[in-house]
């Protein structure tokens, strides 16, 4: 049973994903650029690092991937990067009028995900899920050098 826990999560993933790349292409969006719309739409001029720090929730993996990304969606006119003012050598995200536009279209269709997602589960079970999710990322974050 334990072995299929795995396989039902990296099933989830892969759906997940699935459905939110599907949905986001309908808006000229791709996965992971809605969670950035979405941090940068709390906190605008944020460092790739820290994109990338809460988006992947490790270290310094995700940072080639990150500024990939932001490339993409800097090509998009979504984004723009500046000079960090008082680090020369970092720079900093910020939403364009664009990517602000974005914001409501993205989020929608994230809600929509999450309402799927959830879809038939009563409203303890839901609270009960994302603890257990949060848990299952907990865990495995624990050890951030590796398993």
């Amino acid at each position: 049973m334990r072995e299929e826990i795995s396989r039902e999560i990296m099933t989830l993933g892969h759906v997940h994903r699935q459905y939110a790349e599907e949905a986001l292409s309908t808006i000229g969006l791709h996965a992971p650029q809605e969670q950035i719309l979405f941090l940068l739409h709390q906190e605008d001029g944020l460092t790739p690092t820290q994109l990338a720090s809460r988006i992947f929730h490790v270290g310094h993996v995700g940072i080639a991937t990150m500024v990939k990304t932001i490339q993409r969606m800097e090509r998009a006119g979504f984004v723009i990067r500046r000079p960090d003012p008082t680090d020369g050598r970092a720079s900093r995200v910020y939403l364009t009028e664009h990517g602000r536009a974005m914001y409501d279209p993205a989020l929608q269709i994230w809600q929509e995900l999450t309402e799927r997602t959830v879809q038939g589960m009563p409203d303890v079970e839901q609270a009960l899920f994302r603890r257990l999710l949060q848990q299952a990322v907990a865990n495995l974050t624990l050890h951030e050098n590796g398993p």
